[in-house]
Formats: C-alpha cells, sequence, structure tokens
C-alpha cells in the first residue's frame, strides 16, 4: 500500500543494483560477503517484487525485468560469491516465471557482459583487452544494450517470453 501511495501503480520493475564485487580465491572469502551479494541479487529483488506483486496481479499484467550477468553462464573463478548469487538470481527468476505466468506477469533476466562504466575506468588496462578479446563482435557493451534488452522485455512484444535469460554480451555466451 505504501508503495503505491507513494509511486502509483507499478507494473514494470527493474531489478538493478550492485555492490563492488571483489575477486579473490575462494579461501580468502568470508560468509559476510556472500551475504552482501545474496542480499543485492536475491533478497533486494524479492522484496522489490513483493511489494508490487499485489498490483501486477490485480491488473493482470506485469513485468519483472532481473538485471543478471553472463558471469554465472561463464564460470568466472576468483569471483564464487558474485557467481553464486547470480546463480540464484536465475533459479528465482525461473521459479517466479512459472508462478506468475497465470496472471499475466512476465519475469526474465538480463545477463549483460562487461559494460564499462565509470567505475571500471581504474580497471587495468591489459585486463580490459584480455576479455574484449573474447568477444565474438569485437566491441564494447554499452549501457544502451542493456537498456534495450529491458525495453524488449517490458513491452507487449514479449507477452508470450516469461524465464528466459538474454545474454548482453556481443556473443561471448552464444548458448
Amino acid at each position: 500500500e505504501l508503495t503505491e501511495e507513494k509511486l502509483g501503480i507499478i507494473d514494470i520493475v527493474v531489478a538493478n543494483a550492485t555492490p563492488l564485487q571483489p575477486q579473490k580465491p575462494i579461501q580468502d572469502y568470508d560468509w559476510d560477503c556472500y551475504q552482501l551479494m545474496i542480499d543485492f541479487f536475491i533478497k533486494s529483488p524479492f522484496l522489490l517484487t513483493q511489494s508490487t506483486l499485489l498490483q501486477m496481479k490485480a491488473k493482470k499484467w506485469g513485468r519483472i525485468i532481473n538485471i543478471g550477468s553472463e558471469v554465472f553462464q561463464c564460470g568466472i573463478g576468483n569471483f564464487s560469491a558474485y557467481v553464486a548469487a547470480k546463480g540464484g538470481q536465475v533459479g528465482w527468476t525461473r521459479s517466479m516465471a512459472t508462478e506468475l505466468a497465470p496472471f499475466g506477469v512476465t519475469v526474465n533476466i538480463i545477463a549483460p557482459g562487461w559494460i564499462p562504466v565509470e567505475r571500471h575506468q581504474n580497471d587495468p588496462q591489459s585486463v580490459k583487452e584480455t576479455y574484449l578479446a573474447t568477444v565474438p563482435m569485437q566491441r564494447w557493451g554499452i549501457p544502451d544494450d542493456v537498456a534495450n534488452a529491458a525495453l524488449y522485455f517490458a513491452s507487449e512484444e514479449s507477452d508470450f517470453v516469461t524465464g528466459q535469460t538474454l545474454c548482453v554480451n556481443g556473443g561471448l555466451t552464444p548458448w
């Protein structure tokens, strides 16, 4: 009720938030880091979805779009907390898609590749070049690439699409 009172009826949710994602060997992680990833990528979208779901169900229409990552498909090493949480996000998306389809609510996930933004400006150039060499399209993705995928999932054109992962990474994960 508070959400509707403050924001009006919400029928499209895009869950996109992220903390820094530390890269280190599994033995160097502590549970707090795992918990932080779970809180960002599963708990936060869950609470957001839960706060808007009654409106979507009543309207018999809604879109829940989670922003995932290619890391789950790629199984990147030294990134286990982030990869585990993103894997949980994929499973949650699929389960929600099945549960909410009878109510006209679709739930999908966009899995971007590395989209360089301000927080990546200090990343080593050699790391950037190594990654880019693996991208079949041989270019960096831009935020608009992800936004366009979200526009599709939010549109009427995606009415019969739910529980899907759309990789936006220049062909790095073509399966």
